[in-house]
C-alpha cells in the first residue's frame, strides 16, 4: 500500500474514535440481525434496492450525519430545495437529509476535490439511502449513506460520513487516475464504483441534476476555510459572517459606516459610523477562522479592520499601506486572504503567511494596467485569477499553483469603465464589463481558455455586480446616473435572459446571498444606500432605504 494510502486510512481511524464512537454505539444492538450471504468485493456491491422504497427511505434506524445534529440552516436550505428539486428527493428533503448532504460536502472540501466531485457523492447517496445514514443492514452488509459493505470498512467507519465519502473517492481514484473522472458523465461515475446490477445502471443520471443543486446549495457555506468565491469591492460592499447575517459597509465622505442583519435571513440595524478613510474604496473578505477583514483604500490611505471573533465585535482601523486607486481581495485555497489594490504605477498585492494570520510586505505583480478597476475569482481548480480594467485595456494574470505563484499579464479586451468576475454552476468563470456601448461578457471554455466577448446589450457606462441564485444561475446587475438594469441565466451555465428594468439611476451598486440563498441587492446616490432583496427565488421586494439610509455615495 502506498504511503498516502497509509496515511488516509489511519486518519480516517482516528476519526472514526471519540464521537462516532458514541453515537454509532447507541445503534449497535439494532443491527446486531444475522446478515444474508454476502457478495465478495467486485460483486453486486450497492443497497440500491432502497431506491424503490421512495425519497424518505426505509423506517430502519438511522444515525445523525453531523454529531452535532441538523442546524436551523439546514432546515431553512432543505425548504429552499424542495420546489427546484426534480427527481426522488423533489418534497422530501427535511433538516436531517441537508445535514447528511453537506457533511458529505464537507468531506469532498476537505480531501480537495471540486465540485462537481459533491455532484458525484451526493448523486450517490440519493440513489443508495435517499441521503439516510442506515445504521442496520437489510441488504447484505450495506450500512450508511454510501450503503458500503463490510469491505469498505468498519460498522463505525461506514457511518461516518467523512470515512464513507473517502472511501468513496479513493476507489473513484483508483478508477478513474489523474482526475479523468471528471471527463466522465456523473451516472457512470457513481455506477461504475457502486456496481448494482446493469438494469439499474441509469438511475444514477437520473439524480444527477438534483444533486448538483443540492452541492451547489451547500458548496459555498460547508467550507472551514472561509468563501470558496470572493465578495465584490466597490464604495458599498457586503459580506456574510460566520453565523449567517449579511452584513453592510459604504463609503461616505467622512468615512466607512456599517449596518448588519439582527438575525440569519432577517431584518437590519441602523447605520454605525466606523471612521476609517473617506470616500474610500472597500472590499470585504473572511478569514480562515470565518471573521469577516474590511479593507478601506482611498488616495492617500489603506486602512483594515477586523472582526475579533466570528460574528462577534469590530477592532478598531489599523494602517495596511498607502494610497491607490482600486482594490479586491479574494481567498487562496487554504484560507489565506490575498489582497490586490492598483494605482497609477500598476498592480499591487500583500497575501496572508499564514490563514488568518500576519501579511506579508506589498509587492508588486510585474505591472499591470495603470489605475485600473480590479476583479478576483476562483478558478475550479482552487487558484485566483485577478481582472484589470482600465480606459484603455484589460488584463488578467493567474496562480500558476494553487497557493501558488504569478503568471505574467495577459491581454484581456479593451479598455472600459467598469468589471465584475463570477462563477458558473460548473465552476467555470464570466466575466463581465461595461463601456459607452452597453454590457459584455467573456467565459471560461475549459480550465485555461475563454470565449470571445459576447455584447449583451443593457445600459451604458454602468457600475456592475454579480451574484448566483440558488440553482446556481450567474445574475448580473448594472447601475448608471439615469438606471438600473438586471440580467440572469435561463438555467444554470447557460444563456443570458434580457435585460429587465430594475429601478432608476445610483451611483454604485452591490449583492450578496442571504445564508437561505435568496440575494440582497444594494446600492446607492447621492441621498443614501438602498436595498432590494428576493422574497422568493423569482420574485423580488420593493426598493427600500436601508433603514436610516446611511451615508450619500458620490
Amino acid at each position: 500500500m502506498a504511503i498516502s494510502g497509509l496515511r488516509r486510512m489511519f486518519t480516517r481511524l482516528a476519526l472514526s474514535a471519540g464521537t462516532w464512537a458514541l453515537v454509532v454505539g447507541m445503534t449497535a444492538s439494532a443491527a446486531s440481525a444475522a446478515p444474508a450471504p454476502v457478495p465478495g468485493p467486485g460483486g453486486d456491491r450497492s443497497g440500491v434496492a432502497r431506491y424503490f422504497s421512495g425519497p424518505q427511505g426505509f423506517a430502519i434506524p438511522t444515525v445523525p450525519c453531523d454529531p452535532a445534529g441538523p442546524s436551523a440552516t439546514d432546515g431553512i436550505l432543505a425548504d429552499q430545495l424542495n420546489p427546484q428539486l426534480q427527481a426522488k428527493m423533489a418534497g422530501y428533503m427535511n433538516a436531517y437529509k441537508v445535514s447528511c448532504a453537506r457533511m458529505v460536502t464537507q468531506a469532498v472540501k476537505d480531501r480537495g476535490l471540486n465540485q462537481r466531485a459533491a455532484t458525484i457523492a451526493i448523486a450517490t447517496v440519493i440513489v443508495e439511502s435517499s441521503l439516510n445514514n442506515y445504521a442496520q443492514a437489510v441488504d447484505y452488509t450495506s450500512l450508511g449513506l454510501f450503503q458500503q459493505q463490510d469491505w469498505w470498512g468498519s460498522r463505525e467507519e461506514r457511518l461516518n460520513p467523512a470515512y464513507a465519502t473517502n472511501a468513496f473517492f479513493d476507489e473513484v481514484e483508483r478508477m478513474y487516475p489523474g482526475g479523468s473522472w471528471n471527463n466522465e458523465a456523473i451516472g457512470e461515475v457513481c455506477w461504475n464504483v457502486q456496481r448494482p446490477r446493469e438494469d439499474l445502471r441509469g438511475l444514477y443520471a437520473v439524480e444527477a441534476d438534483d444533486a448538483m443543486l443540492i452541492a451547489n446549495a451547500l458548496w459555498s457555506g460547508t467550507g472551514a476555510t472561509g468563501p470558496k468565491h470572493p465578495y465584490a469591492s466597490g464604495r458599498v460592499t457586503t459580506g456574510r459572517s460566520a453565523d449567517g447575517r449579511l452584513e453592510a459597509f459604504a463609503a461616505g465622505a467622512d468615512g466607512v459606516y456599517h449596518a448588519w442583519q439582527t438575525a440569519v435571513n432577517g431584518g437590519w440595524s441602523q447605520w454605525r459610523f466606523e471612521g476609517g478613510p473617506r470616500n474610500a474604496q472597500l472590499a470585504v473578505a473572511a478569514n480562515a477562522d470565518g471573521r469577516l477583514e474590511v479593507f478601506a483604500l482611498s488616495d492617500s490611505t489603506f486602512d483594515h479592520m477586523w472582526q475579533t471573533a466570528p460574528g462577534g465585535s469590530w477592532s478598531a482601523w489599523g494602517n495596511f499601506g498607502g494610497g491607490g486607486y482600486r482594490l479586491a481581495a479574494g481567498n487562496n485555497a487554504d484560507g489565506r486572504i490575498e489582497v490586490f489594490a492598483s494605482n497609477a504605477t500598476g498592480v499591487f498585492h500583500r497575501w496572508q503567511t499564514a490563514p488568518s494570520g500576519g501579511w506579508a510586505n506589498w509587492e508588486g505583480v510585474g505591472g499591470g494596467p495603470a489605475n485600473s478597476r480590479l476583479a478576483v475569482e476562483t478558478a475550479p481548480d482552487g487558484r485566483l485569477e485577478v481582472f484589470a480594467l482600465s480606459d484603455s485595456t484589460f488584463e488578467h494574470l493567474y496562480q500558476t499553483g494553487v497557493n501558488g505563484g504569478w503568471s505574467a499579464w495577459e491581454n484581456f479586451g479593451g479598455g472600459g469603465h467598469d468589471l465584475a468576475a463570477g462563477y458558473n454552476q460548473d465552476g467555470r468563470l464570466e466575466v463581465f464589463a461595461s463601456n459607452a456601448n452597453g454590457v459584455f461578457h467573456r467565459w471560461q471554455t475549459g480550465p485555461g481558455s475563454w470565449s470571445d466577448w459576447a455584447g449583451m446589450g443593457g445600459i451604458s457606462n454602468a457600475e456592475l455586480t454579480v451574484s448566483r441564485s440558488a440553482d446556481g444561475r450567474v445574475e448580473v446587475y448594472a447601475i448608471n446616473a439615469n438606471a438600473a438594469g438586471h440580467a440572469w441565466q435561463t438555467r444554470p451555465n447557460a444563456a443570458f435572459s434580457e435585460w429587465a428594468t430594475f429601478g432608476g439611476g445610483g451611483t454604485e451598486i452591490a449583492a450578496g446571498n442571504n445564508a437561505d440563498g435568496r440575494i440582497e441587492v444594494f446600492a446607492t446616490s447621492h441621498a443614501g444606500v438602498y436595498h432590494k432583496w428576493q422574497t422568493g427565488f423569482a420574485t423580488w421586494s420593493d426598493w427600500a432605504w436601508l433603514n436610516d439610509g446611511g451615508p450619500a455615495v458620490n
